[in-house]
């Protein structure tokens, strides 16, 4: 399989080749071009195209010619146009995709018939948000060219917003709407896309240059303060890129003023059975940062398989089996060809001769005697008694725990100026009532910890659960003082988004 990003004056690639034992052998290539590749989300020239394309595909086949001729795109939002809106309650799923047509010709006025759609369809907090996504077909056509020249073919796109969200998508909560910044800090520059728990949010790509005497943190701060003043304050920013493998998240947070997630934390935990199938066997390391937008890209692919912008609508969210495909035995017909005439006449002949026989038998007609006949028993066999099971003694239910009865001391471990207050919400929603915070001794806690007293195993797994959909990876466990006066001790460290 052969992924291909494409943006303003870069090309990034990504070539696997399937092995017989379902994982992957991984190859990528990135180069900064000092030609413009795209405008405003289109080709800016064919040949450009053709040659950065060929030039980079080679570098992946360096041992050989070009094996693979499917080739995925994945382009910027600036290719596509987008709009989202309510899933209606009134209109039902067969007649979708007509309304879906007829609200795109109003919002968008574009000629609908000579373009590509699809949609997606999410829901969060008990609503459904439905994602539409359009592209011209002579903007595909543009695409389509170049790569015929090297006798490759497009069979798939996916714009790089939605490759994006794949890679944070599982770190969302069902029941809480979050709005989420991602920004890629690569070949100095900035550039980012607004989310919120339904997908996109903003179709607008922001970008910034950064200079030297520049500071990331305080462009993302503007752009952040911006946001907010628009009503739209972010919850989480999530950092990504080549060059963000050096930003330290403590001092970053604090003064870009939005919790940060790195990417590099998030990707191992919730996407890990990807990452060992692509590893190969070697399981080598895989440049997570740089390459994002082709690791989400391929995440997509594999789960959202009837999502197509190339022949039109054909909707729908399938999910990919990480365990492999399902083994089934080839099917067996059962019927055979009856003769149904045949069949009756000799059943009626049965039925006659044995009557006949049977009569004669009973008047004593016939002098000679009847060979004896074992006819088939019908009646049920007795069955064997089987030993009784010896039954297992019923276990003791786990007493429940009433969460707002008990004392929590949420420390602040982190160095994040107001975290243990935003850990403190977090449990109040879960029904925790009497909450105490301050700051812990050390603000170098890179994981949480969970301090119970002795014995106390069902204190301690119950809050480990409520707390776990924050935490990037697991809790670490101490034993609490039994003088103490908390119940359960939460030193926040920086895996707590």
């Amino acid at each position: 399989m052969l992924y291909i990003y494409l943006d303003t004056d870069q090309i990034k690639a990504m070539y696997l080749s399937k092995s017989l034992l379902g994982s992957y052998e991984s190859h990528f290539h990135s180069k900064s071009l000092g030609v413009t590749l795209l405008q405003e989300g289109k080709p800016s020239n064919p040949d450009i195209i053709a040659s950065a394309v060929k030039e980079t595909v080679e570098r992946l086949f360096s041992n050989g010619p070009i094996k693979e001729k499917n080739c995925t795109l994945i382009l910027p939002q600036e290719s596509f146009t987008f709009f989202r809106t309510d899933m209606p309650v009134d209109v039902n799923e067969s007649v979708l995709d007509s309304y879906l047509r007829e609200k795109a010709r109003s919002l968008l006025n574009i000629d609908i018939e000579n373009s590509h759609y699809d949609y997606i369809i999410r829901e969060s907090a008990g609503k459904k948000m439905i994602l539409f996504y359009l592209v011209h077909r002579n903007v595909v056509e543009s695409f389509e060219q170049p790569l015929e020249l090297l006798d490759l073919k497009l069979t798939a796109i996916v714009p790089t917003s939605l490759a994006y969200f794949k890679l944070f998508e599982k770190t969302l909560r069902a029941n809480k709407k979050e709005n989420i910044w991602y920004v890629s800090y690569d070949n100095d520059q900035l550039s980012g896309y607004m989310y919120d728990s339904f997908g996109l949010f903003e179709a607008d790509h922001w970008s910034v240059k950064v200079g030297k005497d520049d500071k990331i943190e305080k462009l993302l701060h503007k752009q952040a303060a911006k946001y907010e003043a628009q009503g739209n304050k972010l919850n989480r920013l999530l950092l990504s890129g080549s060059q963000s493998a050096k930003v330290r998240q403590d001092t970053f947070t604090k003064e870009v003023g939005v919790w940060t997630n790195p990417v590099k934390r998030i990707i191992p935990h919730f996407y890990a059975d990807y990452l060992k199938m692509l590893a190969g066997p070697e399981n080598k390391e895989l440049p997570i940062l740089e390459y994002d937008m082709l690791l989400g890209a391929f995440i997509f692919t594999q789960e959202e398989t009837k999502f197509t912008l190339l022949k039109g609508k054909r909707g729908g969210n399938a999910k990919v089996n990480l365990k492999g495909p399902a083994f089934s035995l080839p099917k067996m017909s059962m019927s055979f060809p009856i003769n149904k005439k045949g069949l009756i006449i000799f059943v009626l002949s049965f039925i006659l001769t044995f009557g006949v026989l049977f009569g004669a038998s009973r008047m004593g007609a016939l002098s000679f005697s009847m060979p004896s006949v074992s006819m088939p028993s019908f009646s049920k066999p007795t069955p064997t008694p089987e030993p009784k099971p010896t039954e297992a003694p019923t276990p003791t239910p786990t007493p429940e725990i009433e969460r707002k009865t008990l004392s929590v001391k949420v420390l602040n471990g982190s160095g994040i100026s107001g975290k243990a207050s935003v850990v403190k919400s977090f449990l109040q929603e879960g029904g925790y009532e009497n909450i105490l915070t301050a700051n812990a001794e050390a603000f170098d806690y890179d994981v949480t910890v969970i301090q119970t007293k002795k014995g106390a195993n069902n204190l301690k797994e119950t809050i480990a659960k409520d707390i776990a959909s924050e935490l990037e990876g697991d809790a670490e466990f101490e034993t609490l003082d039994e003088n103490d006066a908390a119940d359960i001790v939460i030193i926040v460290g920086t895996d707590f988004r």
